[in-house]
């Protein structure tokens, strides 16, 4: 997998969370699936944040723009107890 391009699409999910005050970080990749970790502190609205399904459906397209083999992201969120 292309780092420079998952940083890329990575960075551009960071700039859009960062508007809610929230961050994103890199976790793994593997198979065809991007891990990523939600980050909320210092975050003035948690809820603000937009709720995960659709962070993950936003950073999918975003990744799979640049690498046709991710089929798939998931997001650790704080919010949502496992």
């Amino acid at each position: 997998m292309d780092q420079a391009l998952l940083d890329e699409a990575v960075g551009e999910l960071r700039a859009l969370v960062a508007l809610d005050g929230g961050d994103v970080e890199f976790v793994s990749s593997a198979e065809g699936t991007v891990a990523l970790r939600l980050i909320l502190e210092g975050a003035e609205c948690r809820e603000c944040v937009m709720p995960k399904e659709f962070l993950e459906q936003i950073a999918l397209d975003m990744v799979s723009t640049r690498l046709a083999q991710v089929s798939a992201v998931t997001i650790d969120d704080p919010r949502v107890a496992d």
